[in-house]
């Protein structure tokens, strides 16, 4: 779930009746496969997206008529249509989408979630036979009877299973990681913007004071601006978060990567050439890491799209970890 999306939710002012659309189940190709959420007012504005197209569309109708009527849905929407000349998804699959209406004490569970400093868990439950919807939060931390509950927790991942009755969308959501900017140049600059806006948080960290100011990070968590040594000495590194490594010189990259390599840190990205990394890397064989410490390091940073300028460098570097942090 999106920190943004999950902040309208809390704030949601309640002006006019709205609906809560929740992708409740999927199969096969479709738009979203991470269980997204949507808000539509009884006048069309909607708060959030559940894929976009046809089959939003559909589902703000959808959620207006269910507003009008009192109701409360769980409608399939399909992906398989074959004609080009007819309205209707080609994706190749299906999703289930239920329509409530919003009320304060559905904001009110998701208030319990705001503060996104741990791992969260609950269930919704649509009941087939009752056409009802609840939701309750799950314990990770304790051993559950039921079996599907038990395995939710140890995958540590969202999924959606239907009984008979019910169908039961199971959410696990974890703090994202903190990506940690060492170097306040162009391409640091540019990364930390588009960090912003995938709701990935960040640190910036250079030696010179003008380049981590509040006008040139906004959004940064942490500044600092002390010298290579400080840094390493006072900074806190958590094994889930990220790195980028993109200083103005190869004698800080080096320092850098190797107190970086000491940690657990997962993913390390670095600012170079094929050639510098290679020489780089080389010191750092000397130094006594190992090959395996060095498959941490993307270098050169980001997916090869031929990039040439800071901001397709920039859109690179996060196509990278984008991509990192699905896979993982």
């Amino acid at each position: 779930m999106e920190k943004h999306l999950l902040k309208q939710l809390v704030q949601y002012e309640f002006k006019e009746p709205v609906a809560l659309c929740t992708v409740m189940e999927w199969k096969g190709s479709v738009p979203r496969k991470d269980y997204p959420m949507m808000l539509v007012s009884q006048s069309g504005d909607i708060v959030g997206t559940i894929g976009g197209g046809t089959m939003e569309k559909d589902v703000i109708k959808r959620a207006i008529d269910a507003l009008n009527n009192h109701e409360i849905s769980l409608d399939s929407f399909d992906f398989t249509n074959n004609d080009l000349s007819k309205d209707g998804g080609l994706c190749g699959g299906t999703v289930k989408v239920s329509v409530e209406p919003y009320t304060k004490t559905i904001q009110s569970f998701f208030n319990e979630l705001k503060y996104l400093n741990e791992t969260r868990a609950w269930i919704t439950t649509f009941d087939l036979t009752s056409n009802t919807i609840s939701r309750n939060h799950i314990d990770i931390h304790s051993t559950h009877h039921d079996p599907i509950i038990q395995n939710f927790i140890e995958v540590k991942k969202s999924k959606s299973t239907q009984s008979k009755n019910a169908v039961q969308l199971f959410r696990f959501i974890t703090p994202k990681p903190i990506l940690h900017i060492f170097g306040g140049g162009h391409v640091g600059k540019a990364v930390g913007e588009l960090a912003h806006y995938i709701e990935l948080d960040i640190t910036i960290h250079d030696d010179r004071k003008s380049f981590v100011t509040k006008n040139r990070f906004p959004n940064a968590l942490d500044r600092s601006w002390d010298d290579v040594d400080t840094h390493m000495q006072s900074l806190v590194i958590e094994s889930s978060d990220l790195a980028l490594v993109a200083t103005r010189g190869h004698h800080h990259d080096f320092e850098l990567m190797k107190w970086l390599l000491k940690s657990d840190i997962p993913w390390i990205g670095l600012v170079s050439s094929q050639r510098k990394w290679k020489l780089l890397s080389k010191g750092l064989i000397e130094e006594g890491f190992v090959k395996k410490d060095l498959h941490r390091v993307y270098a050169p940073v980001g997916i090869d799209i031929h990039a040439q300028t800071v901001p397709e460098i920039a859109v690179s570097i996060m196509g990278g970890i984008i991509s990192f942090l699905r896979q993982k």
